[in-house]
């Protein structure tokens, strides 16, 4: 794999797979470094610390709406980044965000795209441990999960291949795609045979996973992946980078509608990598992206999503354009008046932050009507 040689860690190795995940077709799959020297397929056999690439399965758990009950957040949700203790059976948990700073209070969207751990370990003791867990089964990870405060932050181990194929989920507006790796058979007359069908089931709401989506691509353009949008890649790309505690596993996985790439790179004992998962992980899913026949596809905003605004919005103004689910957002739209406190200056100040937010939104919204769309709602 040559973008394990680039890192400058002698022993380290890396996997890769790449599926489609509309069928589950396994296109490409790298289990080490040297298969010449280990056998191990670290991308289907190694249960590693996910870390943050474990989050958008937490926040469509959030985000998601059950039969009965409304969603428990929406991406304009606001989140205390401020100090956490949590006491468990082990002891006293105490998350940090991996800069060691705290926001004072961020939007969900914010928490996501930024990777930011303590804002989700209070997502994730909001909605349950337990519903975080439901929700992963139903993306396909079979592997043992524990239902404890931390499994926000990806504490439970999983594989690259069960994690990609729950991304899949997220490309796909919801439809899980059974892993194949054999589809065919060719005869000694060279005509083709089919082995298996696609096995395709409804496991998420479109709508719900559109939200995650539209915050990982987020991610992608400014956040946490964002060297992977300084690549130029054509077409939507949505990812999330992941790097478990001390360092020891570094992770990235990137969508669109038609592929998903994931990367995992550490040591097979454990040591410390010393790296995170945009510098380590990132650039060998850029490189694959970069040499992938991949069309430039836009994902689709399903019914079931409206936008509105949050209510963030200084005079006059509006706050920052949002994707909600239908009937979450707002019920002003985020618009109103609200008046200033304070000297002229800031009344100012926040003027132009309010002007800021809505010709940013106003350009937001024409990129947005130019992207395709499955019926008719706005």
């Amino acid at each position: 794999m040559r973008g394990l040689g680039r890192l400058g860690r002698p022993g380290a190795q890396a996997a890769l797979v790449a599926i489609d995940p509309r069928t589950g077709d396994v296109i490409a799959m790298v289990g080490g470094g040297n298969y010449g020297k280990s056998q191990f397929n670290r991308a289907t056999d190694a249960r590693r610390q996910p870390g943050s690439a474990f989050k958008p399965l937490v926040a469509l758990a959030a985000l998601e709406a059950d039969d009965r009950e409304a969603p428990a957040f929406t991406l304009a949700s606001i989140v205390r980044d401020e100090p956490l203790s949590v006491t468990t059976p082990q002891g006293i948990w105490q998350p940090v965000d991996y800069d060691g700073n705290y926001r004072g209070q961020v939007t969900f969207r914010e928490a996501l795209e930024q990777s930011l751990n303590v804002p989700f370990a209070r997502i994730g003791l909001a909605i349950g441990p337990e519903r975080v867990v439901s929700t992963a089964r139903r993306l396909g990870i079979t592997g043992t999960l524990h239902a404890v405060p931390s499994i926000a932050l990806g504490s439970s181990e999983v594989t690259l291949l069960e994690l990609a194929r729950a991304y899949g989920v997220l490309a796909t507006a919801g439809k899980l795609a059974a892993t194949r790796t054999v589809v065919g058979l060719r005869d000694a007359g060279g005509a083709t045979h089919d082995t298996s069908v696609p096995n395709v089931t409804q496991v998420a709401n479109p709508a719900a996973t559109f939200l995650v989506t539209s915050a990982l691509m987020g991610a992608v353009q400014h956040g946490t992946g964002r060297a992977l949008g300084a690549e130029g890649l054509y077409g939507d790309i949505a990812g999330k980078t992941g790097t478990s505690n001390d360092w020891r596993d570094a992770w990235f996985i990137a969508y669109s509608p038609e592929i998903v790439v994931g990367a995992w790179v550490g040591y097979d004992d454990g040591t410390s990598l010393r790296m995170s998962g945009a510098s380590a992980a990132l650039p060998i899913v850029a490189e694959f992206f970069s040499s992938a026949s991949v069309s430039g596809e836009r994902f689709d905003v399903p019914d079931g999503i409206e936008r509105g605004y949050t209510s963030t919005g200084g005079w006059g103004g509006c706050g920052e354009s949002e994707y909600f689910l239908a009937g979450t957002a707002p019920a002003s739209g985020g618009c109103g008046f609200r008046a200033f406190a304070g000297s002229a200056f800031e009344g100012l100040s926040e003027f132009k932050d309010a002007l800021r937010r809505m010709i940013v939104d106003r350009m937001r919204e024409e990129r947005e009507s130019r992207r395709p769309r499955r019926g008719g709602r706005r």
